[in-house]
Formats: C-alpha cells, sequence, structure tokens
C-alpha cells in the first residue's frame, strides 16, 4: 500500500518557499512522498473551475519543475499537480487522504500588513488532515516540540502528533497548560488559589499520561500558566521546533473552527504551527 503524502501548497513565494523546504525535511523524516500542488483560480465559462489555458499551464509547469530543483537535496519522491480553484478549497480537496497539509503564513495575495494569509488561515480551519502553516524561525538552534493542552479531544489528538514530531526529531516535548480557572469538587476545601491550581495540574497530568507510557524515550517538560493560553504557547514557541495545537479547544462558542490560542498562533508563533483536528 502506498503511503500517504504530505502534501504542500506551491505558488513561488518566498512564504510558500519556506513551507516547501520544510515539507520536504518532514518527507523525509517520516520516509513518505510528497505532494507539490499549484492552485489556480481560473475559472472557466459560466464560473466552473477546471479551465487551464496553455499559458497557465506552462506557467504552472515552470513553477513546479522550479519547486523541485529547491528540495532536489532533501532525495524526496514527489509528484506535483495543477488544480483549478480558489487557493484555499484546491488544497483542501487535494489534502483529502493526505498525512498532512503544509502552507507558507503568506503567498502572493492580500494586503502586505496582514500577518497571516486568508489561505493559511481557511486550510487550517477545514482541512481534513493535519495542518503545518509554517512560519520563519527564530535565531538559534532548534529547541522542542510545543504542544498546548487543555484536556479536550482535540488536544489529546495534537498530543499524539507532538510526541510522534518529537519522536522523529529527536527531540523533548514541552507541555503547556493555561488556565483561567474555576473550583471543582476535587478541590473543595482548598484556598481558591492553591484549587485551582490543584485542579490544573490534574487536567495536564491526565492529558500526559496516555502518551509518556507510548513515548516512554521522548523528554516531557511541563509548563502551568495562569494566563491566555495564546500568550503563553506564542512565548513558549520562541526558539521551539513546532508548536501543536488542537483545531478547538474547551473554550469560545461550537461554531468556532479554530480556537482563539490557535488562532493567535498562526499570526504571532515564532516557529510553524501544525493544526490537528479531532
Amino acid at each position: 500500500m502506498n503511503a500517504a503524502p504530505i502534501v504542500v501548497g506551491v505558488d513561488g513565494s518566498p512564504s510558500a518557499d519556506l513551507a516547501l523546504r520544510w515539507a520536504a525535511d518532514e518527507a523525509r523524516l517520516r520516509h513518505i512522498p510528497l505532494k507539490l500542488v499549484y492552485v489556480v483560480d481560473s475559472p472557466g465559462p459560466r464560473g466552473a473551475y477546471g479551465y487551464l489555458t496553455d499559458e497557465v499551464t506552462c506557467f504552472g509547469e515552470d513553477l513546479l519543475n522550479r519547486a523541485k530543483e529547491l528540495i532536489a537535496d532533501r532525495q524526496v519522491p514527489a509528484t506535483a499537480a495543477i488544480v483549478c480553484d480558489d487557493a484555499a478549497h484546491g488544497l483542501i480537496r487535494e489534502a483529502t487522504g493526505a498525512a498532512m497539509l503544509v502552507v507558507g503564513s503568506r503567498g502572493h495575495g492580500g494586503f502586505h500588513d496582514l500577518l497571516l494569509g486568508s489561505t493559511s488561515l481557511q486550510t487550517a480551519m477545514h482541512a481534513p488532515c493535519p495542518v503545518t502553516v509554517v512560519r520563519p524561525r527564530g535565531d538559534g538552534e532548534p529547541g522542542q516540540v510545543v504542544l498546548g493542552t487543555d484536556g479536550s479531544p482535540r488536544s489529546a489528538a495534537a498530543a499524539r502528533v507532538a510526541f510522534e514530531e518529537a519522536r522523529l526529531r529527536r527531540t523533548g516535548v514541552t507541555v503547556v497548560h493555561a488556565w483561567r480557572g474555576s473550583l471543582s469538587e476535587a478541590t473543595a476545601g482548598l484556598p481558591e488559589q492553591d484549587a485551582s491550581e490543584v485542579k490544573a495540574w490534574m487536567v495536564l497530568n491526565d492529558a500526559l499520561a496516555p502518551w509518556l507510557s507510548r513515548y516512554p524515550d521522548v523528554p516531557v517538560r511541563k509548563v502551568l500558566r495562569k494566563d491566555a493560553a495564546a500568550r503563553a504557547l506564542i512565548e513558549e514557541s520562541a526558539g521551539a521546533e513546532l508548536v501543536v495545537v488542537g483545531r478547538r479547544g474547551r473554550g469560545g462558542f461550537a461554531s468556532l473552527v479554530l480556537g482563539s490560542a490557535g488562532h493567535a498562533l498562526l499570526h504571532h508563533a515564532a516557529c510553524p504551527v501544525a493544526v490537528v483536528s479531532g
């Protein structure tokens, strides 16, 4: 059976080139193929997508050939596709059955003052597989994989990805649990400040327990913060290899697909961010 590929969006922008290199390195770590996708916003008759002119096809093929040259030193098996659709929907469709979708944080479109491209945000919200938005890393050697957890099923799915990424990279996991805190029966009788902290430790330790046994060789650092999750994770992203979060945590409205912490990370993290659906 063929391994599911990593799909990466290609558009020739510096951000997409950074994502392409990251995706190629990830595919090499996992020993799986890479699929390069160039999406052309080129509607055909009556607005139906699927119409490609010879000129657009030639441009796309040149772009994809250049992309393959950029990652030739990675020696990763790669295929390529030109897709007619809007960028987000085209990539989401191509990501069906993929191991991961990788995109840059910015493309050619949009206003220069926007920190995150709309395609990056839409794919992170709706793709059927884990999505990594590759933001530039800061200076210094790559550090640990950072995992944001709140004890929800979606953060459990994120934990699986984070521990596997740390194992592949031979590094550790920094597990961050931030809370604003309310009391529970388990902490009744304790002072309010102590009780909320005890409850937070319980959530963190319960969330970690299954992964400590499955990945005994992965070092774990625990970070407990009485703070907004977004601020805690952004601070921990400095010098990190990767930040991994679930698509939506416990907070917010049910209609929100991407939690506030994930949204803030995609805009401000100091390293690539992986968003994992439950």
